[in-house]
């Protein structure tokens, strides 16, 4: 049993997921639940004949089936060895169950989005006499100019240490926007703006303002500067900037499957 607690899904995936569990299991298969403790809890994944239990030792149950089956999947690809880095739908999954199980997980995974913004990507820019502050203004002032102008917030950008405090009345926008969303879809979103580290870009991508591919590369402009100065180390750079892609193309999957719920 971990003593704290991580709620973001991030910090949550390096906390709660063993690197090497042994494969136990000859197949995950699903069903469907037939003593429902929760309304969204009503399709099983069975690892043989056991249930799939959470880092909380929750039982997981998903909202339908085609999330289900796609979990299942993930348990099925696994080899000898169960790797929880290959299987981000499960994770995800996981995370959603306990925090409907727990309500003091949501109240704390709203309040990390909402901070995460004063460090947002966006809002941190090169002094103006730095090369990179003319890319950065090329590419994000655009981003930023949509998000205030949608959302009606007054977010300014930061230079070097002068960290400017986020006004009430933009985090109570944001609260609100963030508190509308249901635990599952709150997870998606989540485990967009802790890829992306950027509270602007995730939620942009999670209303399909911003592709995926596009807030990566906007994520990484800092990086991808200094790599086309310096050079790309071959192994660091390239596997970095393939699990950012991962993790988020994995957000955004995870939130198109939760809708057939809401169609069938």
């Amino acid at each position: 049993m971990f003593k704290t607690i991580y709620f973001s899904f991030s910090k949550q995936t390096i906390a709660t997921a063993p690197q090497q569990i042994s494969k136990f299991y000859k197949l995950a298969k699903v069903q469907q639940a037939d003593n429902i403790k929760h309304p969204d809890h009503l399709w099983l994944i069975r690892l043989d004949d056991r249930n799939v239990r959470t880092s909380f030792n929750n039982i997981l149950a998903v909202p339908n089936p085609h999330l289900a089956h796609a979990i299942a999947h993930e348990y099925n690809m696994q080899k000898d060895i169960i790797r929880p880095s290959t299987m981000p739908l499960t994770l995800m999954a996981k995370a959603s169950v306990d925090i409907d199980l727990n309500v003091r997980i949501r109240d704390y995974m709203i309040s990390s989005v909402i901070r995460y913004l004063q460090a947002d990507t966006v809002l941190f820019r090169e002094d103006p006499d730095k090369k990179l502050h003319k890319i950065q203004q090329d590419n994000l002032n655009p981003v930023l100019e949509q998000f205030n102008n949608t959302y009606k917030t007054k977010l300014k950008i930061n230079y070097g240490l002068d960290i400017k405090e986020l006004l009430q009345s933009d985090q109570d926008k944001i609260y609100e926007l963030i508190n509308a969303q249901d635990n599952w879809n709150l997870v998606s979103m989540d485990q967009l703006i802790e890829n992306l580290k950027s509270s602007i870009l995730g939620i942009q991508t999670f209303f399909n303002v911003i592709n995926v591919e596009e807030a990566v590369r906007l994520s990484r402009l800092e990086e991808q500067f200094q790599i086309d100065q310096f050079g790309k180390v071959e192994g660091h750079h390239d596997v970095d900037e393939n699990s950012v892609l991962m993790n988020s193309v994995s957000a955004k999957l995870f939130q198109q499957l939760l809708q057939y719920q809401k169609i069938f």
